[in-house]
């Protein structure tokens, strides 16, 4: 699979999780819904108004989002994050989006190997830059480091 397509995908998780920790929906039952209403359908770029291809590549969507459900179904994930915030607004208390890339970028670097976890953290940082400011990213990503170089994370 190329690299942009893996991006996509990666996106694509990003906005599951999303939609999944803001409405409660089955994750399986967005799944379905993203593959049936958006994958290969145009949409609009409000960047530059030209419709643009909504892709990814399904198989590693589903890989991805059983990561997902690995990794939050695992024990004290959230305070496992807090332990690392060093300011006052904990992880409950942070906006969905920030919450949505951290979990997805932490789910898929649990599950990865080793020589692969910068590759990774760089694309979760890049697509980033379409959500969040530049601070939010330097927060997400300082917590992504200490909890990577965490040895009970």
């Amino acid at each position: 699979m190329n690299n942009q397509l893996k991006s996509k995908t990666r996106l694509t998780y990003i906005q599951i999780i999303f939609q999944h920790l803001s409405t409660n929906t089955e994750i399986e039952e967005i799944l379905n819904s993203f593959e049936q209403n958006y994958k290969g359908k145009f949409i609009e770029n409000f960047n530059d108004k030209k419709k643009i291809k909504f892709e990814f590549n399904s198989n590693y969507l589903i890989k991805l989002i059983n990561y997902y459900i690995k990794f939050t179904k695992s024990e004290n994930y959230i305070s496992k994050i807090n332990k690392h915030i060093d300011f006052d607004r904990k992880f409950n208390k942070w906006d969905l989006i920030n919450k949505s890339i951290l979990i997805a970028a932490l789910s898929e670097i649990k599950y990865t190997d080793n020589s692969k976890f910068k590759i990774v953290l760089n694309d979760y940082l890049n697509i980033s830059k379409s959500f969040i400011n530049k601070f939010e990213i330097s927060i997400i990503n300082a917590i992504l480091d200490k909890l990577i170089n965490d040895p009970e994370t």
